[in-house]
Protein backbone atom coordinates (compact mmCIF):
# COMPACT_ATOMS: atom_id res chain seq x y z
CA UNK A 1 0.00 0.00 0.00
CA UNK A 2 2.87 2.09 0.89
CA UNK A 3 4.33 1.68 -2.58
CA UNK A 4 0.84 3.00 -3.97
CA UNK A 5 0.55 6.25 -2.27
CA UNK A 6 4.37 6.91 -3.65
CA UNK A 7 3.44 5.91 -7.16
CA UNK A 8 3.32 8.43 -9.96
CA UNK A 9 -0.70 7.18 -11.06
CA UNK A 10 -1.85 7.61 -7.60
CA UNK A 11 -0.23 11.58 -6.95
CA UNK A 12 -1.75 12.33 -10.15
CA UNK A 13 -4.88 10.33 -10.24
CA UNK A 14 -6.06 10.27 -6.40
CA UNK A 15 -9.38 12.46 -5.93
CA UNK A 16 -7.86 14.84 -3.06
CA UNK A 17 -9.60 14.84 0.63
CA UNK A 18 -9.95 11.14 0.83
CA UNK A 19 -7.65 8.54 2.38
CA UNK A 20 -7.83 4.64 1.66
CA UNK A 21 -6.37 1.59 3.20
CA UNK A 22 -6.95 -1.05 1.42
CA UNK A 23 -5.74 -5.00 2.36
CA UNK A 24 -4.81 -7.52 -0.20
CA UNK A 25 -5.22 -10.88 1.52
CA UNK A 26 -5.34 -13.81 -0.77
CA UNK A 27 -8.57 -15.71 -0.97
CA UNK A 28 -6.93 -18.67 1.48
CA UNK A 29 -6.57 -16.25 4.40
CA UNK A 30 -10.02 -14.12 3.89
CA UNK A 31 -13.20 -15.70 5.01
CA UNK A 32 -15.81 -16.70 2.18
CA UNK A 33 -18.13 -13.56 1.85
CA UNK A 34 -20.67 -13.54 -1.51
CA UNK A 35 -19.73 -10.45 -3.01
CA UNK A 36 -22.20 -7.64 -2.90
CA UNK A 37 -22.51 -5.24 -5.67
CA UNK A 38 -23.20 -1.40 -4.95
CA UNK A 39 -23.29 1.92 -6.61
CA UNK A 40 -20.13 3.20 -5.06
CA UNK A 41 -20.07 6.97 -4.95
CA UNK A 42 -17.52 8.47 -8.26
CA UNK A 43 -14.91 9.55 -5.57
CA UNK A 44 -14.28 5.76 -3.79
CA UNK A 45 -15.11 4.28 -7.32
CA UNK A 46 -12.27 6.14 -8.91
CA UNK A 47 -9.76 5.38 -5.69
CA UNK A 48 -11.10 1.48 -6.54
CA UNK A 49 -10.38 1.47 -10.17
CA UNK A 50 -6.60 3.38 -9.71
CA UNK A 51 -5.37 0.80 -6.66
CA UNK A 52 -7.29 -1.46 -9.34
CA UNK A 53 -4.95 -0.67 -12.15
CA UNK A 54 -2.04 0.06 -9.83
CA UNK A 55 -1.94 -3.36 -8.48
CA UNK A 56 -2.45 -5.36 -12.01
CA UNK A 57 0.41 -3.68 -13.46
CA UNK A 58 2.64 -4.96 -10.77
CA UNK A 59 1.14 -8.35 -10.41
CA UNK A 60 0.03 -9.82 -13.70
CA UNK A 61 -2.72 -12.63 -13.49
CA UNK A 62 -4.06 -11.91 -10.43
CA UNK A 63 -7.81 -10.85 -9.80
CA UNK A 64 -8.94 -8.55 -7.10
CA UNK A 65 -12.55 -8.87 -5.79
CA UNK A 66 -13.70 -6.09 -3.49
CA UNK A 67 -15.70 -7.49 -0.45
CA UNK A 68 -18.02 -4.12 0.16
CA UNK A 69 -19.66 -5.60 3.09
CA UNK A 70 -16.57 -5.81 4.91
CA UNK A 71 -15.15 -2.63 4.28
CA UNK A 72 -15.50 0.39 6.90
CA UNK A 73 -14.82 4.07 6.67
CA UNK A 74 -14.34 6.82 8.86
CA UNK A 75 -16.60 10.33 7.29
CA UNK A 76 -15.88 13.98 8.12
CA UNK A 77 -19.43 15.16 8.83
CA UNK A 78 -20.45 18.86 9.60
CA UNK A 79 -23.13 19.22 12.15
CA UNK A 80 -24.38 22.80 13.51
CA UNK A 81 -22.24 21.65 17.25
CA UNK A 82 -19.08 21.54 14.50
CA UNK A 83 -17.05 18.70 12.56
CA UNK A 84 -17.32 15.19 13.70
CA UNK A 85 -15.62 11.70 12.34
CA UNK A 86 -18.07 8.91 12.07
CA UNK A 87 -16.57 5.47 12.10
CA UNK A 88 -19.61 3.65 9.66
CA UNK A 89 -19.72 0.84 7.39
CA UNK A 90 -19.45 1.58 3.39
CA UNK A 91 -22.99 0.94 3.16
CA UNK A 92 -23.54 3.34 6.04
CA UNK A 93 -21.16 5.76 4.21
CA UNK A 94 -22.71 5.35 0.97
CA UNK A 95 -26.26 6.36 1.85
CA UNK A 96 -24.73 9.53 4.22
CA UNK A 97 -22.67 10.65 0.78
CA UNK A 98 -26.03 10.83 -0.87
CA UNK A 99 -27.02 13.42 1.48
CA UNK A 100 -24.29 15.65 0.00
CA UNK A 101 -26.51 16.51 -2.64
CA UNK A 102 -30.11 16.64 -0.82
CA UNK A 103 -31.67 17.68 2.23
CA UNK A 104 -34.59 14.95 2.38
CA UNK A 105 -34.29 11.31 0.76
CA UNK A 106 -36.68 8.51 0.53
CA UNK A 107 -36.37 5.14 0.94
CA UNK A 108 -37.03 4.25 -2.70
CA UNK A 109 -34.54 6.81 -4.02
CA UNK A 110 -32.25 5.67 -1.68
CA UNK A 111 -32.51 1.84 -3.03
CA UNK A 112 -32.48 2.98 -6.66
CA UNK A 113 -29.06 5.03 -5.79
CA UNK A 114 -27.16 3.02 -3.39
CA UNK A 115 -27.92 -0.72 -5.09
CA UNK A 116 -27.75 -1.87 -1.71
CA UNK A 117 -30.17 -4.81 -1.39
CA UNK A 118 -33.78 -3.98 0.17
CA UNK A 119 -32.61 -6.18 3.53
CA UNK A 120 -29.60 -4.93 4.29
CA UNK A 121 -30.53 -1.40 3.10
CA UNK A 122 -33.45 -1.30 5.80
CA UNK A 123 -30.93 -2.21 8.49
CA UNK A 124 -28.58 0.60 7.16
CA UNK A 125 -31.39 2.95 7.38
CA UNK A 126 -32.30 1.79 11.07
CA UNK A 127 -28.70 2.14 12.03
CA UNK A 128 -28.01 5.84 11.08
CA UNK A 129 -31.87 6.82 12.10
CA UNK A 130 -33.05 4.79 14.82
CA UNK A 131 -29.66 3.48 16.89
CA UNK A 132 -28.39 5.11 19.46
CA UNK A 133 -26.98 7.86 17.22
CA UNK A 134 -28.82 8.98 15.11
CA UNK A 135 -27.06 10.72 12.70
CA UNK A 136 -30.65 10.80 10.08
CA UNK A 137 -33.90 11.47 10.86
CA UNK A 138 -36.83 9.30 9.81
CA UNK A 139 -40.41 10.34 8.79
CA UNK A 140 -42.08 9.09 9.89
CA UNK A 141 -40.72 7.78 13.58
CA UNK A 142 -40.44 4.46 14.03
CA UNK A 143 -38.29 1.82 14.68
CA UNK A 144 -39.12 0.14 10.90
CA UNK A 145 -38.11 1.50 7.72
CA UNK A 146 -41.14 1.30 5.55
CA UNK A 147 -40.78 1.92 1.74
CA UNK A 148 -42.79 5.35 2.27
CA UNK A 149 -40.57 6.72 5.06
CA UNK A 150 -38.25 9.83 4.12
CA UNK A 151 -35.20 10.43 5.42
CA UNK A 152 -33.16 13.65 6.67
CA UNK A 153 -29.46 14.63 7.69
CA UNK A 154 -29.81 15.62 11.39
CA UNK A 155 -27.63 18.64 11.63
CA UNK A 156 -28.54 19.49 15.03
CA UNK A 157 -26.70 16.22 16.34
CA UNK A 158 -25.52 16.72 19.83
CA UNK A 159 -22.82 14.32 20.71
CA UNK A 160 -20.20 15.53 22.74
CA UNK A 161 -16.93 12.79 21.24
CA UNK A 162 -15.49 14.16 18.23
CA UNK A 163 -15.18 10.45 16.65
CA UNK A 164 -18.64 8.30 16.82
CA UNK A 165 -18.95 4.88 15.90
CA UNK A 166 -22.47 4.21 14.71
CA UNK A 167 -22.93 0.73 15.11
CA UNK A 168 -25.06 -1.36 12.46
CA UNK A 169 -27.95 -3.31 13.21
CA UNK A 170 -26.89 -7.24 13.78
CA UNK A 171 -29.35 -9.05 11.66
CA UNK A 172 -31.05 -11.78 13.62
CA UNK A 173 -30.77 -15.37 12.39
CA UNK A 174 -33.76 -17.33 11.06
CA UNK A 175 -34.37 -21.19 12.66
CA UNK A 176 -33.87 -22.51 9.15
CA UNK A 177 -30.65 -19.97 8.59
CA UNK A 178 -29.44 -21.42 11.77
CA UNK A 179 -30.34 -25.15 11.31
CA UNK A 180 -28.95 -24.63 7.64
CA UNK A 181 -25.65 -23.51 9.38
CA UNK A 182 -24.95 -26.25 11.39
CA UNK A 183 -25.55 -28.55 9.02
CA UNK A 184 -22.52 -27.23 6.65
CA UNK A 185 -20.57 -26.75 10.20
CA UNK A 186 -21.05 -30.06 11.73
CA UNK A 187 -20.62 -32.27 7.85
Amino acid sequence: MGSFRTSAQARANLPQGIEMNIHVLTQGYWPTYAPVEVNLPPQISQYQDIFRDFYLSKHSGRRLNWQNGLAHCVLKARFDQGTKELSVSLFQTIVLMLFNDSDKLSFKHILEATGIEDKELRRTLQSLACGKVRVLQKEPRGRDVADSDEFVFHSQLNEKLYRIKVNSIQLKESAEENAATSERVFQ
